[in-house]
């Protein structure tokens, strides 16, 4: 179940962090040559930003621009619909991509806010219009206390949750958030976020993918990601810089080092939501849910109209009730075989672990 403090959070020590430290150290160094030769390869090419010398963005319509300070630090998120409604926080994805706010997301925020959803597009911190951090101020506890005030600041209360909906590292952090905070979170939503303890198995981001030991290095992930180097081929981040890495890196360093206590699980209703090819992830991310719904889309984005749908329906439908089976003899067979039904399908889809 969701848990009341940070207890739930257990940082990697022992050998265990002694082993981390050499991979990252030695593998680091080989990925770092892989990627040196590939430069070689091409040329040493730079990329060339074919970009505006100005980009200019403003859209009112999807609700009010707000700040606000939570222990020292400065929070930027869009406000959209009443106050008094049921809170949502939308946890952003980093580093900010800029497809947010695309005709699609914007219509099912609008929506919410139709509803009686009072809607708070967070950016995280090192993104949009928030304050960055150093890594230990975006390792995880931290991020955890900060969310927390930020959410109670807001009106949440555990009489009054919230839900949290998270993109990728947001996503990331809204596990986090869930385990450690569990009576403020009513229900929650991540898409293409696998649970942290699957880290090694599941990169928490896409840009991780084959570099999670190199990315644990100071500096040269930044620089190389903004130069091209490690980007994906879809052009997402095309017109990044070195700073805009630092705060989505930062999030998914200290989440190497910090994992959910293992037998945990999460209370609130939970939507998990991937691709085709994140099916084994969402299985395995389940088993840390007591309830959870799957759902497969085409493109697991803001921007996808699919997406949205899949959302709404899971945040606006009416609520149904859920009949619970009596904890006598049949219940107590029916709970057995339904841990045992998950047991397995986990095994099907989980990588060996690592000793």
């Amino acid at each position: 179940m969701g848990a009341r403090n940070l207890k739930v959070l257990q940082v990697i020590s022992g050998w265990q962090a002694v082993e981390l430290i050499l991979k990252c150290v030695f593998v680091g160094i080989w990925q770092i040559i892989e990627i040196s030769v590939k430069g070689l390869w091409k040329g040493a090419r730079r990329k060339v930003k074919d970009t505006p010398p100005v980009e200019l963005t403003i859209d009112s319509s999807v609700g009010t621009h707000c700040y606000i300070k939570v222990m020292g630090v400065k929070y930027h998120y869009v406000e959209t619909g009443p106050r008094t409604g049921q809170k949502v926080l939308i946890l952003k994805d980093a580093p900010d991509s800029g497809n947010l706010w695309g005709p699609n997301w914007a219509n099912a925020v609008r929506r919410l806010a139709e509803t009686d959803h009072h809607v708070m597009t967070l950016d995280l911190r090192g993104t949009g219009g928030s304050e960055g951090g150093s890594r230990s101020e975006l390792s995880p506890p931290r991020a955890v206390e900060e969310l927390s005030a930020l959410l109670k600041a807001l009106g949440v209360t555990e009489n009054r949750p919230a839900v949290v909906i998270g993109f990728g590292v947001g996503g990331m952090l809204a596990w986090y958030l869930v385990h450690s905070r569990g009576p403020l979170i009513s229900k929650f939503a991540v898409i293409n976020a696998p649970h942290p303890n699957l880290y090694w198995q599941f990169p928490p981001a896409a840009f991780c993918h084959r570099v999670l030991h190199f990315i644990q290095w100071p500096h040269f992930p930044e620089r190389w990601f903004a130069e091209g180097e490690l980007n994906d081929c879809d052009g997402r981040w095309a017109s990044s810089r070195a700073c805009d890495w630092t705060g989505a890196l930062n999030y998914v360093r200290g989440a190497a080092w910090w994992q959910v206590r293992p037998g945990l699980r999460t209370s609130a209703p939970a939507l998990l939501v991937g691709d085709k090819d994140s099916a084994g992830q969402l299985v395995a991310s389940a088993q840390h849910c007591t309830t959870s719904t799957l759902r497969l889309v085409t493109k697991p984005e803001p921007n996808s109209k699919e997406l949205a749908v899949v959302l709404l329906d899971f945040l606006i439908s009416k609520e149904k009730l859920i009949e619970e089976v009596p904890r006598g003899l049949m219940g107590r067979m029916f709970g057995a075989v339904a841990d045992r039904g998950r047991e397995l399908t986990a095994r099907l889809v989980l990588p060996p672990t690592q000793a």
